[in-house]
């Protein structure tokens, strides 16, 4: 009997285990607010496409969102988004200006307690946020911009929200890896400037 108790606690032991390794479900992570954008994420990357074409072509420029957003994405593990980034944003759509291309700034995708976790480390506009698995080719990142854009670190605030201030508010986004080496972090519905967001990003 004592054998066979012994047995049953293991058994639960490696179970809870197994369980503490599982991926988090982002939808569990997300705010409600954050849940709505990233539903209506092809909404945002349609709408800001077409509200920039006049804009970026006007600038010379759109066909740098077109290879950004119309390359082909492949599988992203783990272990080919960690490491060092150059990454801009380039901002689609909106009342902004229709369409703007920033420079060239540094980001990063590291390991930290045992899940991805990306951040912007220079510029302006910083953010960063832990990723969460969406599928093969996706993740999903939980962002929240640093106090006062390049001051310390923010954590993300949870199913439970609670940020109002646009300044502060959280950044979903989804992670893509692209054939040609590249990867792309967009942003649907942020609460400034534009429709969406992107960054693009390439090895440092």
């Amino acid at each position: 009997m004592r054998l066979a108790i012994l047995a049953f606690l293991a058994a639960i032991a490696a179970f809870s285990a197994l369980a503490d390794e599982a991926p988090q479900d982002w939808k569990a992570q997300a705010t409600p607010h954050d849940l709505d954008r990233l539903e209506r994420y092809e909404d945002a990357v349609t709408k800001g496409m077409m509200e920039s074409q006049v804009a970026g072509e006007e600038h010379g420029t759109y066909n740098e969102l077109v290879s950004i957003m119309e390359e082909e994405t492949v599988k992203a593990d783990p272990e080919t988004l960690k490491g060092q980034w150059n990454c801009r944003t380039i901002k689609a759509g909106g009342p902004f200006a229709g369409f703007v291309v920033y420079g060239w700034f540094r980001c990063e995708i590291v390991e930290k307690d045992g899940r991805l976790f990306f951040e912007k480390l220079t510029g302006s506009q910083r953010q960063s946020g832990f990723l969460y698995e969406r599928d093969e080719k996706s993740w999903v990142l939980l962002a929240a911009p640093n106090e006062g854009h390049s001051g310390p670190v923010r954590d993300y605030s949870g199913p439970e929200g609670g940020v109002t201030d646009p300044q502060l508010i959280d950044e979903p986004a989804v992670v893509s890896l692209l054939k040609d080496g590249r990867a792309r972090i967009v942003f649907p519905w942020p609460e400034l400037e534009s429709t969406f967001n992107v960054l693009e990003m390439k090895r440092r």
